[in-house]
């Protein structure tokens, strides 16, 4: 079964208005039995990505993590930015201990350069679904 991928970018170069411009596709990942997930800087945005580092983060408190250990904050679960604008957290496969239909949310922090060169965090909370 392919991974399913998960790409990230952030844009924070329109200096005019200090827009910031934050992209998760697909927001919401639906997971099968077996599957991994890669999540990765995309690098074919329309604009430079400025993300340097990212790291998954376990905020469900109602659900366990879905995949295999190691679980959050486990440094598997951070991606440096490499020269070429790329990095991938890839997950270990899921394991069963959510039913189907459960949404399990999980948090992404994001390192960047912001429009005036300073490093900046934010934080984002994307969703995972359990299909079957």
């Amino acid at each position: 079964m392919p991974p399913k991928k998960i790409k990230l970018h952030v844009s924070a170069n329109n200096a005019s208005n200090g827009v910031l411009n934050v992209k998760v596709t697909p927001w919401r990942v639906h997971l099968d039995p077996g599957d991994i997930v890669h999540w990765e800087l995309d690098v074919t945005g329309p604009a430079n990505n400025d993300i340097q580092w990212f790291r998954i983060e376990q905020i469900d408190q109602l659900r366990p993590w879905p995949f295999d250990a190691p679980e959050p904050p486990d440094p598997l679960y951070t991606a440096l930015a490499t020269g070429s604008g790329s990095g991938t957290v890839i997950s270990p496969p899921i394991n069963n201990h959510n039913g189907a239909g459960a949404v399990i949310s999980y948090g992404l922090t994001i390192g960047f350069i912001d429009d005036n060169r300073r490093k900046r965090t934010m934080y984002i909370d994307p969703d995972m679904i359990i299909d079957s």
